[in-house]
């Protein structure tokens, strides 16, 4: 019996990426039963429109489209509620994740007990060609500031700020109904809450170069990590 994979794909204005993405997904389908879910935050670009017009044709892609709603927490949880496979892997959309990588930790996920499998941009076999010294400074820093406000049990991560991790859906769904949608990072919340409860593992990650469009990092993406890591540490009494 094939493992069913769900993938969660953000987007915004992604429409150079997205559907080589999502070719370069479905053609694991002889190994594994594999559905491809896409939120797009009212992308103004063709995105919504490009994926829109491939589900037609192939019923393993599903379209969200938000209006009125956005962020990326948001929309990962979302794509994991609606999910309907055994596990769940979420990446983003811009090329920067390789598909392969994924899989590689699908893989890994499997053959062991963890609930969690995440892909570190800080392992000693990753590459960091997409990352600029000033921000592998930033992770660097960050992934400092987050070790600090985390449970003893994940003291061992490198990379607590990763977009791209796969897991057990029923080990972890509990958890991400309680993820704040306002914050940005969407993994760092999900070890908050769940207070070192997960088994966890790291693979290594190809961090590749974006070919198109713009980074979404900024102050507001800075802003919204302080004010989650604040919330930690004070044990989210606030």
């Amino acid at each position: 019996m094939q493992n069913y994979i769900s993938f969660v794909l953000p987007t915004h204005n992604e429409e150079k990426n997205i559907i080589p993405i999502i070719k370069k997904i479905l053609s694991f389908t002889k190994k594994y039963k594999i559905e491809v879910i896409v939120i797009d935050d009212n992308s103004d670009d063709k995105t919504d429109s490009l994926v829109r017009k491939f589900s037609r044709k192939n019923y393993k892609v599903r379209l969200i489209s938000r209006f009125g709603r956005f962020g990326l927490s948001s929309a990962i949880k979302e794509g994991c509620l609606n999910a309907n496979g055994d596990i769940i892997a979420v990446m983003d959309s811009d090329g920067q994740h390789e598909v392969k990588s994924v899989f590689k930790s699908i893989d890994t996920l499997i053959k062991s007990k963890k609930d969690l499998v995440l892909n570190s941009r800080f392992l000693d076999k990753s590459s960091i060609d997409g990352l600029s010294k000033r921000r592998e400074n930033g992770s660097n820093f960050a992934n400092k500031i987050a070790r600090l406000s985390l449970s003893s049990n994940y003291q061992f991560l490198t990379d607590f700020l990763s977009g791209c991790f796969v897991f057990r859906r029923h080990k972890c769904i509990n958890y991400i109904k309680l993820i704040d949608v306002n914050g940005f990072k969407f993994l760092f919340e999900l070890l908050s809450i769940s207070k070192g409860k997960l088994k966890i593992m790291e693979s290594s990650l190809d961090f590749q170069p974006r070919k198109f469009g713009n980074s979404k990092l900024d102050i507001a993406v800075i802003w919204d990590f302080n004010i989650s890591v604040i919330h930690s540490l004070l044990r989210r009494i606030i």
